[in-house]
């Protein structure tokens, strides 16, 4: 007699990971325009960026990038018999949006990110902000919990053998999971305009150690599964 099982671990892990993502946006009524303003917006966030953390400007690495035209359509009306029941349109251009998406990567630390956070907020015209907690080596963790995933298998084919009184003997073959499984918290924040001016330095020092001392991400859960098969004796 052969016993079918599949074997579980799960396990929470801190994240030792962040990704912070940038989403800068501008509108324009010419190319031109977008383009000149939407660069210039990136390069002054990231400037201010670099003279006010521990950031580079080229820790930031760009995702993806655009400019496109926006239309709209008009009815417009029949001026002659023949067009009345015609539907007539016209395409009107609403201008060009600018949109640039960056990130970046850095390993776990709260007050890296918290300072981060209270400046994208001080910035004109702030981007919008978004960040994602991770692992840098999913795969170690779970390389760690193949171990338990086999006895879980184990206890689990121990309890169907005993049920059909039988004696478990060896586990003739193991198909591991391949597939990653973890889950990863996001969060995001809007931008929100402010003004450069009057830059109050001791409050956002006041805004940081309030963000570092609240935010506390959720853990990230590695999942591992293996398929065993095991042989019974009377």
């Amino acid at each position: 007699m052969q016993i079918n099982v599949t074997g579980e671990a799960k396990r929470g892990i801190a994240p030792d990971q962040i990704t912070a993502s940038v989403v800068f946006h501008e509108h324009a009524e010419t190319y031109d325009e977008a383009l000149h303003n939407g660069v210039q917006t990136v390069k002054d966030y990231l400037q201010f960026i670099q003279d006010n953390t521990d950031f580079r400007i080229e820790d930031f690495r760009t995702r993806s990038y655009s400019i496109r035209e926006l239309f709209h359509t008009n009815r417009i009306e029949a001026k002659t018999e023949e067009d009345l029941d015609k539907k007539l349109t016209k395409t009107i251009s609403d201008g060009f949006d600018f949109t640039q998406y960056a990130y970046v990567e850095f390993d776990f630390n709260r007050e890296r990110l918290a300072r981060l956070l209270a400046l994208t907020s001080k910035q004109e015209n702030a981007p919008r902000f978004h960040i994602e907690f991770g692992l840098n080596d999913p795969k170690a963790y779970q390389r760690g919990l193949i171990g338990e995933a086999y006895h879980d298998a184990q206890r689990k084919a121990e309890t169907l053998a005993a049920a059909a009184d039988k004696h478990l003997r060896d586990c003739i073959h193991v198909d591991i999971d391949q597939i990653n499984h973890y889950s990863t918290f996001e969060g995001e924040t809007g931008g929100v305009r402010y003004s450069k001016v009057g830059f109050n330095a001791e409050r956002v020092e006041q805004e940081i150690k309030a963000i570092d001392e609240t935010f506390q991400p959720d853990p990230i859960y590695i999942n591992k599964t293996i398929s065993c098969v095991w042989e019974t004796s009377d």
